[in-house]
């Protein structure tokens, strides 16, 4: 007899590879994370990469590199931009891949690039990771600079060695004895479960038929008539079912925003953002969430309703970070109600999106101090290997006419002089955004007015995306 299962919507996903905790918090690594992109050659569900520690500091010996993979892949080889050399990562599930690098005497201080070759069956794929090397290392290298399989001192779930075998941990190697204790990185999903006869069990959920595209499809029926509040009912037991089906939080952003419902709207935009900030579905519901939170926030302001205008304000700029003018009328508030300090602190997040904003530069009056040590300069260092990479993919990528960026803007220069119009090339500027890099092409006007063509770069990916109207205006008609 067939036997039916009921699924509890109990799950337990690893929500990343490597679990952060005791004495080590996010900010101690190197770390990029996600699926690969369109167009990429090779196909992941979810690839991480790390690097540990982030700021190599003068007593440090080595770095522990590391790449987990959602399906096995069939090598990992790092390289790094002051050798030559490559580094064979070992593992041995196809999945999980590791290993120790001896930092060569001699490197000097600042930012540092380490690429990960990450080869499939159907191509390859790279990821860039930088870390800061805080004071020249003197320490050279004789031994073996990987050693496969070194355990990375992050939490996870407990083990028992069940039979005695050796194991490697950094440049030697170990026996393990029956019964010892180890720490695990990394589990299978699983589902807990209700069986037809009311006990409790549990079967993996490559074993089961989830019900979430029954629940999304319901939810498209519905939409699709206008019966909204239905709509939300099925696309809110799909994400029970998946809490990381983007699709899912998508739609019933949209249904809840047909509803009228902005709050529970942008509850579901920000989940799907937090899964996927490059899908270009969910960044156009955030941009349109975001300007009808703005135009309640500025309609607020002006009835003088300044603590509501506030809250509004917050939850665009949740939604839009970059929108300098809510962040500069979030000021305005914050200052009308006397929060003096609060208004400053929202003029300088403006300034970081719009550096050459006068209007901000005068509302603060004096200039932002500037950050130091490491941390700042990884915010805003850029390795030479990586600028360099930047501008290269941005000379080389093309407008919709066909037409090469570094050729379409030397064209646009040579027209704006043509016409009679004073133009001074400052030329190209490389700064980091993010885990992006933002490549601009900047002028000065000759009535002193600034000037920039704006595009986001991954270099992994090789993908560039315009950042400003003036970029977009040239990828579209040049």
């Amino acid at each position: 007899m067939r036997r039916w299962i009921w699924v509890v919507l109990v799950v337990f996903l690893a929500g990343s590879v490597w679990g952060i905790g005791g004495g080590l918090s996010r900010e101690d690594l190197s770390l990029k994370a996600g699926p690969t992109e369109p167009g990429e050659s090779l196909a992941l569900v979810w690839v991480e990469a790390l690097v540990y520690p982030r700021v190599v500091k003068s007593g440090d010996k080595a770095i522990s590199l590391g790449v987990r993979s959602a399906s096995p892949v069939k090598a990992v080889k790092a390289a790094f931009d002051f050798t030559a050399e490559k580094v064979d990562l070992g593992s041995s599930d196809g999945m999980s891949w590791s290993g120790v690098y001896r930092i060569p005497a001699g490197i000097p201080t600042g930012v540092h690039v380490v690429r990960y070759q990450i080869i499939g069956s159907g191509g390859s794929i790279q990821r860039t990771l930088e870390f800061y090397v805080e004071a020249p290392v003197e320490m050279a290298g004789a031994a073996s600079q990987t050693s496969r399989g070194e355990t990375f001192s992050f939490s996870g779930w407990p083990l028992t060695v069940t039979s005695t075998c050796a194991a490697l941990s950094g440049n030697s190697s170990r026996i393990l004895y029956v019964g010892q204790k180890l720490v695990g990185l990394s589990k299978v999903p699983w589902y807990k479960v209700l069986f037809e006869d009311g006990s409790e069990g549990w079967v993996p959920i490559t074993s089961v038929q989830e019900p979430t595209e029954n629940y999304y499809l319901l939810g498209h029926n519905a939409y699709k008539t206008k019966n909204f509040a239905a709509a939300v009912s099925h696309y809110r037991n799909a994400v029970a079912v998946d809490p990381d089906f983007v699709k899912g939080y998508l739609w019933l952003a949209k249904s809840y925003m047909a509803l009228g419902n902005l709050d529970s709207a942008g509850e579901a935009t920000l989940k799907a953002m937090r899964l996927d900030e490059r899908d270009i579905d969910v960044r156009v519901i955030a941009t349109d969430l975001a300007q009808k939170y703005f135009s309640l926030a500025h309609s607020q302001y002006k009835a003088g309703r300044y603590h509501e205008a506030v809250e509004t304000y917050r939850r665009a700029l949740d939604l839009k970070p970059a929108s300098v003018l809510s962040w500069v009328e979030m000021g305005e508030s914050l200052q009308r109600l006397g929060l003096e300090a609060e208004a400053h602190s929202a003029w300088k997040e403006a300034l970081k999106y719009d550096p050459e904003n006068q209007e901000l530069r005068a509302l603060l009056k004096t200039e932002p101090v500037a950050e130091t040590g490491p941390a700042a300069q990884m915010k805003s260092a850029v390795a030479p290997t990586i600028a360099d990479d930047s501008l290269q993919i941005v000379k080389a990528e093309k407008t919709k006419k066909g037409t090469k960026i570094e050729a379409a803007i030397r064209s646009v220069v040579a027209l704006t002089k043509s016409l009679g119009t004073p133009v001074m090339e400052k030329g190209w500027q490389i700064r980091k955004q993010g885990e992006k890099f933002l490549v601009s092409y900047l002028c000065q006007q000759g009535g002193g007015a600034l000037e920039s063509f704006d595009w986001l770069v991954d270099v992994d990916a090789r993908q560039v995306l315009p950042h400003n109207d003036n970029a977009r205006l040239l990828m579209s008609r040049w």
